[in-house]
């Protein structure tokens, strides 16, 4: 099942940059940055203890599936805890279980500062 919509309660701007090949010296080419608005799901860091470890995870964000994102990518928000611009440090897709279909997408991000 598809991650329903009525749980991407956030929304921020992705900005996609794609590179468009390369020079006659192996350096990237042209560019070309797009900007789209889309729903997602901020999920905050949680820390814990367990069998006397420290176990922290990174702040999240959850998009749905079929999103053009990738690392490097930024997302900029302006909801409330999470009003500022990430850096998409990795993304993996969701699958629906047994199934060969994306749920959808989720990434981890960090603060750009």
């Amino acid at each position: 099942m598809v991650l329903p919509t009525v749980f991407l309660i956030h929304s921020a701007t992705l900005t996609h940059t794609t590179v468009m090949g390369v020079d006659a010296y192996g350096q990237p080419g042209a560019t070309t940055t797009t900007s789209t608005t889309v729903a997602c799901r901020f999920i905050s860091p949680r820390e814990t203890f367990r069998g006397g470890v420290f176990i922290a995870s990174t702040p999240r964000v959850l998009l749905p599936a079929g999103t053009a994102v990738s690392e490097g990518d930024t997302l900029t928000s302006t909801e409330t805890g999470y009003a500022e611009t990430f850096r998409i440090n990795s993304v993996s897709m969701t699958y629906e279980a047994a199934v060969k279909t994306v749920s959808h997408i989720s990434c981890d991000i960090a603060a750009v500062v």
